[in-house]
């Protein structure tokens, strides 16, 4: 079967492009698996140290600077987080664990119904559970005071502090859109969560939930969040010097995720099977999205898009996991014997490299 890493050059090693090479991302090969198989997590600590997880199987690899290796597991792995200063944070069901630099400890239980949000920060990590947040100072772990009426959608690690995301549901039900529900941001001052005034549009302030942010440089920032009513994307909002505008690349829908480009700007992500776009000082950059192995299609067999995306701290580079598999129209593997359903393939992104 075809198993692709599109891995870059990072230490000076690996999988280099070609000269003549068109695509801006970079490849090498990772020992095959039979059968199913794709990341759904991502995380970077920098150049020489990135993690990418799957559930279903469970599987966990680690790119050390030379080479990708199997790592040892805490179980299926169903949220990944790292920080630039080397911490490492996985949840499986009803586990968080901590990777000490030679195994994964567990360091608290969590619901196993309950939608859990973990982001990994220097030195420890902030859950939220149930809307109810916690954090890991290295030693024992804390309550933060919330707001009752906070459902969160979001907890980042971003510009050197913890942002918490989603919407104050108050007033009238969840989803009414004209009720008095608004977006919700707060950011950790190292005492206590303050909130960070968002103006929106009244039309569109009673069913936005915001669920990821981005930190550029001068006090940017970019905010990015869907609706409630119907699941839509919804335009991207950036502060730029205290002015909030809209934004959303020229001919194109509102991105799936936001990540930092490691210059001050901010990535758009749309899925591994379409093209990112940057936005940096106010200019849009378009990045063709990577080319799948001859015969094969990026993403899941049901989900011809589906990945997910981080940024490499230290550098301007994302890095981008997901799986590719054999077009419907082609529903057997040649070299497997194999239907298509059954032949889904691990697949890791690194760059842009221009």
């Amino acid at each position: 079967m075809w198993a692709v890493v599109i891995a870059a050059v990072l230490a000076g090693g690996m999988g280099a492009a070609s000269a003549g090479e068109a695509s801006p991302w970079r490849h090498a090969p990772l020992p095959a698996k039979k059968g199913h198989d794709g990341f759904s997590s991502v995380a970077a600590v920098g150049p020489r140290n990135i993690w990418a997880a799957g559930s279903q199987p469970a599987l966990l690899e680690r790119f050390d600077g030379r080479r990708w290796r199997s790592m040892p597991m805490p179980g299926a792995i169903t949220a990944l987080s790292a920080s630039p200063s080397g911490d490492v944070w996985a949840l499986t069901s009803g586990r968080a664990h901590r990777w000490d630099g030679t195994r994964w400890r567990a360091v608290r239980s969590v619901s196993k119904q309950a939608y859990v949000l973990l982001a990994a920060v220097p030195g420890g990590a902030w859950v939220s559970e149930k809307d109810r947040l916690s954090r890991y100072d290295g030693k024992r772990w804390h309550p933060v005071p919330t707001p009752a009426d906070l459902k969160v959608s979001g907890v980042r690690f971003q510009g050197g502090t913890v942002w918490v995301l989603g919407r104050f549901e108050t007033g009238t039900a969840d989803y009414d859109p004209v009720g008095r529900s608004t977006p919700a941001v707060l950011r950790w001052n190292g005492r206590a969560l303050e909130r960070v005034p968002v103006p929106v549009r009244a039309d569109v302030r009673g069913h936005l939930n915001i669920d990821d942010v981005v930190v550029g440089r001068g006090g940017d920032l970019w905010l990015a969040g869907y609706s409630v009513l119907d699941g839509e994307r919804l335009p991207v909002l950036q502060r730029r010097g205290g002015r909030w505008t809209a934004l959303t690349p020229p001919r194109t829908r509102p991105p799936e995720a936001i990540e930092p480009d490691g210059a001050g700007g901010v990535w758009f992500d749309y899925g591994l099977d379409q093209p990112l776009w940057r936005n940096r000082a106010g200019k849009w950059t378009k990045v063709a999205a990577p080319k799948p192995p001859p015969g094969r299609a990026l993403g899941l067999f049901t989900h011809s898009g589906s990945g997910v995306t981080a940024h490499i701290p230290g550098t301007t580079l994302l890095v981008r996991a997901g799986a590719t598999h054999i077009p419907q129209g082609r529903l057997i593997n040649p070299e497997t014997s194999e239907r298509a359903y059954a032949s889904t393939d691990r697949l890791l992104v690194t760059g842009p490299y221009r």
